[in-house]
């Protein structure tokens, strides 16, 4: 393979991870990163299972297909796991059926493991290096949560969030000051 033809390829992968990070075929969605294609595919129940493919064994993107080759990694769903984010090596996944708080699933792809599997709540920021969201940290009361007996009115209990920051590089949770009161169903 000439030097011209492998800069055009590299070029051309380039273009399409910037411009085409997701692409979807049928029951098929693909995700990519500079050093992993993700392959999602529908199970036939809730929740998804997910592909991947290391990019120092595949160099071009490959077709949006769900086929396993020798040096792929599969995740088969377990628990309604859905496809949050895909950074770096880092897999970020969702998880359940039911509204909030719901499963956060953080897969490290070059140790081919999870590394984290806790609860979350919205909003939910995903950035370099950490992931922060709302974590529910203690028990609702009229005094921590005016609005709860509204809820309860309706049917509804009530939980205390923190806002936390999910270090990826160790999986560590670290917690900030800012609370909130939410309803839980």
């Amino acid at each position: 393979m000439s030097a011209w033809y492998r800069a055009a390829l590299l070029a051309l992968t380039v273009c399409l991870l910037v411009w085409a990070p997701a692409v979807r075929a049928a029951d098929v969605v693909c995700h990519a990163s500079a050093d992993y294609f993700v392959i999602e595919r529908e199970t036939g129940a809730v929740g998804r299972d997910f592909l991947i493919k290391p990019r120092h064994v595949v160099h071009a993107i490959p077709a949006c297909f769900y086929a396993a080759a020798p040096a792929d990694f599969e995740i088969r769903n377990e628990a309604a796991e859905y496809f949050l984010a895909l950074q770096g090596h880092y897999l970020i996944l969702d998880s359940g059926t039911a509204p909030e708080p719901r499963g956060l699933i953080v897969w490290d792809l070059r140790q081919r493991r999870k590394i984290f599997a806790g609860t979350y709540a919205s909003p939910v920021a995903i950035k370099p290096g950490h992931i922060e969201y709302w974590l529910e940290s203690g028990a609702a009361t009229d005094r921590n949560c005016p609005a709860r007996q509204q809820w309860a009115t309706l049917g509804l209990g009530a939980a205390v969030e923190t806002q936390v920051r999910l270090r990826l590089a160790d999986a560590q949770i670290l917690r900030s000051r800012r609370t909130r009161c939410s309803q839980r169903q």
